[in-house]
């Protein structure tokens, strides 16, 4: 299992819209293939609901890398993923956020087999944030300099082959 998350702030008075953009963008990814889509808004200290503190965290759950970027190459075909990622965008004033370190992106290898899965993890393999080292933005944010660009693209050119999983992914980080 591969999960991305996108956290980033919405300011008090474009909640409601994020709300609504948050239910059209969870329909889209659906059908896009994208397995899950979650969104949650971080709360203040000893779970205060009355704290808000208008950082909220998407999480996409996808089967693989592979599939991941199936739904990647779906966003950037599909108009209607497009026409959200861009109001998406323009309402968190997603330049600004990047430009500030206050728009973050994560992806998380699972480690603990989802139901019935016979896939045994390495032991006290940590979960680590992918940094990419050439200083692109990492998969599902797009660069304020192409606007227009689906949360789920990146250039993968670099990366390695996009076609398969690397075959050390089950190793723990000590074999590789």
């Amino acid at each position: 299992m591969l999960l991305q998350t996108n956290s980033y702030i919405v300011p008090k008075d474009k909640r409601t819209e994020h709300a609504r953009l948050l239910q059209r963008f969870r329909q889209t990814l659906l059908r896009l293939g994208c397995e899950h889509f979650e969104a949650y808004e971080q709360v203040g200290s000893n779970w205060s609901g009355s704290e808000t503190t208008g950082r909220f965290v998407q999480l996409m759950r996808f089967k693989d890398r592979k599939q991941q970027q199936q739904v990647q190459a779906a966003e950037r075909s599909d108009a209607t993923a497009q026409a959200l990622i861009k109001e998406f965008c323009e309402l968190i004033n997603f330049p600004y956020q990047q430009q500030q370190g206050l728009f973050a992106v994560g992806f998380y290898q699972g480690i603990v087999p989802l139901s019935g899965a016979v896939r045994q993890p390495p032991p006290a393999m940590p979960m680590e944030e992918i940094a990419t080292p050439d200083n692109t933005p990492p998969v599902g944010v797009p660069s304020p300099a192409e606007p227009g660009v689906p949360m789920g693209s990146h250039d993968h050119s670099n990366d390695e082959a996009e076609d398969s999983e690397p075959a050390d992914i089950d190793q723990p980080e000590n074999a590789r």
